[in-house]
């Protein structure tokens, strides 16, 4: 997906506004809408464009270069489309099929649901499912009330209707703002049998694709992981015009000592983000070739998405400090930049979950 600067420029200028707003212009979603962007990984048999996973790995880091709030949104947008081969081929023709047609919701399995006749009543309540301002429908995980002769309780999802749903808009961290990434309440609503599915479990319907069967954990690690790269590739853009707005007022011994330092962020940013895609394409590549990617190749991409995020954090942080007082000026753009990588960074798929994930590369 290729964006011209005159429409990396138009998107930079509506996205502004939503650092107070909390919302995205109509115009923006027009402009996603017209340019598919929700359907990067939606089948072209219902109006996608099924993009292969390194594709859509380097559109999600392109559309967050452009702004986080725009890579944030289109990245999430898009991943719905996972889900695809888990309804059934009707389903799946009336919730993909509309231009306007995205997903929010939560795969976390915080509601309950009570089977009846002909369906489910479902209660529950979900955090962060981001888009909840335009979503076209809200899919959620529940736990499945047992009977008495089962031990466990199953999990299943479901389908929402917007007029089921009821946005509490508690989205309020320090960056992302116009992501609508509020919590969603559902009270004692009836689903139909129709609208179920099960996140696992595919149905056997005839949209087939090979990122359907890549592993899902890695999909979204690399999806995260793309978001995280894209806005600190902004960050560093953004410092650059700036070292050149500053160089006369500096002086040459402060120009010089920031303009290494900065060659030296960039260069580690650049290693991160080759070892990155590394690991995504010959992923990819074995995934193609049918080679099943075993339990130790999937761990070491997550440990690699981990590291890449700790490096890019520690590149962007090194250079804040050096900027001066316009980096904490919130309606600065460095720091809006600066808020919204860290507010990405805190995803659960990019924790740090050893020593090793929180060092950096040099």
């Amino acid at each position: 997906m290729i964006f011209t600067e005159q429409e990396i420029k138009w998107i930079r200028s509506e996205v502004t506004a939503s650092d107070k707003t909390k919302y995205i212009t109509d115009n923006l979603l027009a402009f996603i809408y017209e340019k598919k962007l929700f359907k990067l990984i939606v089948p072209e048999e219902v109006n996608g464009f099924m993009l292969s996973f390194p594709e859509a790995i380097r559109t999600f880091q392109e559309a967050s270069r452009i702004d986080g709030t725009f890579g944030w949104l289109v990245t999430i947008g898009s991943g719905g489309g996972m889900f695809v081969p888990n309804f059934t081929e009707e389903v799946a023709k009336i919730y993909y099929s509309p231009k306007q047609a995205v997903i929010a919701g939560s795969g976390f399995p915080a509601g309950t649901a009570k089977k009846v006749d002909g369906g489910y009543i479902v209660n529950g309540e979900w955090f962060y499912c981001s888009g909840s301002q335009y979503a076209s429908i809200f899919t959620a995980t529940c736990k499945v009330e047992s009977s008495g002769s089962e031990k466990h309780s199953q999990l299943l999802s479901f389908i929402f209707e917007p007029e089921q749903v009821k946005v509490i808009e508690d989205w309020n961290a320090i960056g992302l703002k116009g992501t609508s990434s509020h919590t969603i309440s559902i009270t004692d609503q009836f689903v139909p049998d129709y609208r179920t599915f099960s996140i696992i479990k595919k149905q056997n319907n005839n949209y087939l694709d090979n990122i359907y069967d890549f592993p899902f954990l890695m999909f979204s690690e690399a999806s995260f992981t793309a978001i995280v790269f894209g806005i600190g590739e902004h960050f560093l853009e953004t410092v650059q015009h700036f070292l050149k707005e500053k160089k006369s007022l500096w002086g040459d011994d402060r120009y010089t000592l920031i303009d290494k330092i900065y060659k030296r962020e960039k260069a580690h940013w650049c290693k991160a983000r080759n070892l990155f895609y590394d690991q995504v394409y010959d992923s990819w590549k074995k995934h193609l070739q049918n080679k099943r990617l075993t339990v130790k190749e999937q761990e070491y991409f997550g440990f690699t998405c981990r590291k890449a995020v700790s490096t890019v954090l520690t590149c962007v942080d090194t250079l804040f400090r050096l900027i001066g007082m316009q980096a904490v000026k919130e309606e600065s753009l460095i720091n809006r930049i600066w808020r919204d990588l860290h507010t990405a960074a805190q995803h659960a798929f990019l924790t740090p979950q050893t020593k090793e994930d929180i060092s950096p590369l040099t």
